[in-house]
């Protein structure tokens, strides 16, 4: 070792430092040691979900999970009517639920993200396993029975308690457990039918090969890329499959009008001959369901336990909402008819023109340059002022665990703190880079239920997130575009909805709430992707990260949101108006439907001869029937939420607080989602600030 002059330097004065140096590094050593073994432990204490299992392992924990369950519902069935009680009917069921839920998903979880591809099969059966045992455990009679004797004597219990009994005694009603023998059996052999026609309209969809032979004149505005990967012909002609990229590539691009008719009427033909039956068939069925079980009709039946509560009120939201919007639309129409009258010299608007000239005008009106977007959202910016915002809104703050024990190394894993009193009150698991084998969409898991154990000590909520961001190399940072930014708000407010539940049944954790609630919360939150003062704080230049995104593109990005909003939110309507026809009634002309809808909804936009979009309305058959208005309905409630709460200050941390404690997150879903709002607004939810945030030109 040498000083600045070139000297050599005291060599006893260097064996001190060594000797100095050795000391202070095993004591830095030892508290890291100390520090990871307490953070594992705690770890270990409080999250119960296991990674480490092998196929063998899965099938093993599948089987006892079962076992399990079964002996507890035979228990649970074996007690005599005369003889319920809360403590020998309604606790083991409870207690079953929580002791069941974390290892269903320490079997099933590692389908989605395991790097094995035997775990991840393993994982996969063991779901469908699980999933037909409960389907069969649902429909006990036995276990019915006796809840249903208990919900009679109505003891005096706690409010929750009581949601639970209640909850049970509705969902096997539902399934119809109060029917006589012969009737259930009627009942099942519909539901199978159901299920049947379901698969097969969704099979028929992923089997239609649409296939189109178009020049490149008739292509014309495509990029070349596209025009380069297309097969050809011995014509010359172009092969283009109508898959549904394609197809949303060609209509948003092509210049040529004639092109986007053929395309639009090809892509909403699909299946025309084999699925419109089908769905006509799925309706008649499904009402006779519903009045097997005493509802009036499918929509009765869906709404009922939803925020909704009744086809009455959807469709009063949805004729409020399809009146307001639709000055606002015919503004728009009008703008994009002069763009068509200009390149075209036709006025006349198809459905298919929509998002060429959308695109068009918002090229024309805010010149937005998405890749220099991108350099302002680096994944680090976004993710740290994400979380400052929920920390500063919500009253919580987040500590990163070091070397936490996950499925993979990239995994990042954190614990959330109430900052006021200092309190853990869960975990949440950060698995946002794409991999081989893993699950490709973004998603919340719930890993493990905020809830009482058996002894009556709380159980602490653990939620994963997963996205599937391009991973970095070592000399580059993860770029976001906007609508990345968005997801990773988004998907984050679901985490903090189950972490930050606090209920006594695993039954009313976090996410099981109302169906058409449970993306409020979510929705609410996405605004701070859109808003100047929020956006200064989550953007940063990726090489200088104090510099921010600027004024003007902070309300470009605003504006761009509201843009063509009315003509968008027509086609939601039109959807959800369909849906509510069909399930209303016992026989449907779905073309007819259709057609008069579109006069009544589109403002003058005609449905294409010879189409029916019902056939490929695989919503339909995906479990939104009867339930496709809650995509805006939670749309306008969450924007009536942030317009009231957080438009003046985003940063209010006072409805922050409210937010979480209170009267939304906390409570999960044991009270009703309707209750919940109006005590948040101290009003029934209006549908202004929705139709306000719409309005732009």
């Amino acid at each position: 070792m040498v000083d600045a002059a070139g000297k050599r330097k005291d060599s006893k004065l260097m064996g001190g430092a060594v000797v100095a140096g050795a000391a202070i590094g095993a004591l830095l050593a030892a508290k890291l040691l100390l520090g990871l073994i307490f953070g594992r432990n705690r770890e270990k204490k409080h999250i119960k979900i296991r990674w480490n299992l092998s196929p063998s392992d899965i099938k093993r924990q599948c089987d006892e999970i079962i076992a399990r369950s079964k002996e507890v519902h035979d228990a649970v069935a074996s007690v005599p009517l005369d003889k319920v009680t809360y403590a020998t009917v309604i606790a083991p069921l409870a207690n079953l639920e929580v002791e069941e839920f974390v290892l269903i998903q320490s079997c099933t979880f590692l389908s989605l993200v395991a790097a094995s591809k035997d775990i991840r099969q393993a994982s996969a059966v063991a779901e469908s396993k699980i999933d037909h045992y409960h389907a069969q455990c649902s429909m006990r009679e036995d276990v019915y029975c006796v809840v249903k004797a208990l919900s009679q004597k109505r003891e005096a219990l706690q409010p929750e308690n009581q949601r639970f009994i209640d909850h049970l005694v509705r969902d096997y009603e539902r399934l119809g457990l109060s029917l006589k023998p012969e009737a259930r059996a009627e009942l099942k052999r519909l539901k199978r039918s159901v299920e049947e026609l379901c698969d097969t309209f969704q099979t028929n969809l992923e089997e239609e090969k649409v296939v189109l032979s178009l020049n490149r004149m008739q292509l014309l505005g495509l990029p070349p890329d596209f025009l380069k990967g297309l097969e050809k012909y011995e014509d010359g002609n172009l092969k283009v499959c109508l898959n549904p990229l394609n197809y949303a590539l060609i209509l948003e691009r092509c210049r040529v009008g004639a092109t986007r008719r053929t395309v639009a009427s090809a892509f909403d033909q699909r299946c025309l001959k084999h699925n419109v039956p089908i769905l006509e068939q799925l309706v008649k069925l499904r009402h006779k369901i519903a009045r097997f079980l005493g509802y009036e009709d499918h929509a009765h039946y869906v709404t009922a336990i939803r925020m909704a509560q009744s086809p009455m009120k959807v469709s009063k939201f949805l004729e409020i909402i399809n009146m307001k919007m639709s000055l606002i639309a015919e503004k728009e129409l009008r703008k994009l008819q002069s763009l068509k009258k200009a390149e075209e010299e036709n006025d006349e608007f198809e459905i298919g023109d929509l998002m060429y000239y959308i695109r068009k005008a918002e090229e024309l009106e805010f010149h937005l340059d998405y890749d220099s977007l991108k350099d302002y959202f680096p994944l680090e910016v976004a993710l740290k002022g994400l979380l400052y915002f929920q920390e500063e809104i919500l009253g919580l703050k987040f500590r990163k665990v070091k070397y936490p024990q996950a499925w993979h190394p990239d995994v990042l894993l954190y614990v959330v703190i109430d900052a006021e009193n200092g309190d853990t009150i869960g975990f949440f698991y950060l698995d946002l880079f794409s991999r081989d084998g893993k699950y490709k969409n973004a998603c919340v898991l719930p890993l493990q239920p905020s809830c009482l154990r058996k002894d009556g000590t709380r159980q602490l909520p653990v939620a994963a997130m997963l996205m599937s961001l391009k991973k970095p190399s070592n000399k580059e940072c993860t770029l976001l575009e906007h609508s990345e930014v968005l997801t990773l708000f988004h998907e984050f407010i679901h985490v903090m909805h189950h972490v930050c539940s606090c209920v006594s049944f695993a039954r009313f954790s976090g996410l099981r709430v109302e169906d058409d609630f449970v993306e409020i919360p979510s929705q609410i939150f996405e605004n701070w992707c859109f808003e100047r003062a929020s956006l200064e704080i989550i953007s940063g230049f990726y090489k200088d990260p104090k510099k921010k995104l600027s004024h003007e593109l902070c309300q470009t990005l605003k504006r761009k949101r509201q843009a063509y909003a009315g003509l968008l939110t027509k086609r939601q309507l039109l959807f959800s108006f369909f849906d509510q026809a069909i399930h209303t009634c016992e026989n449907v002309n779905t073309a007819a439907v259709l057609r008069e809808l579109y006069m009544q909804v589109m403002n003058g936009i005609s449905m294409v001869n010879g189409t029916n979009l019902a056939a490929s309305f695989r919503h339909l058959t995906g479990g939104y029937d009867a339930a496709y208005y809650g995509f805006l309905w939670s749309e306008v409630i969450s924007a009536d939420i942030f317009h009231t709460k957080f438009k003046a200050n985003v940063l209010n941390n006072i409805a922050g607080k409210e937010f979480r404690q209170k009267q939304v997150l906390a409570p999960g879903a044991c009270v009703d989602a309707s209750k919940l709002v109006q005590d948040y607004l101290g009003r029934e939810p209006s549908e202004e600030a929705f139709v306000k945030s719409k309005s732009w030109l």
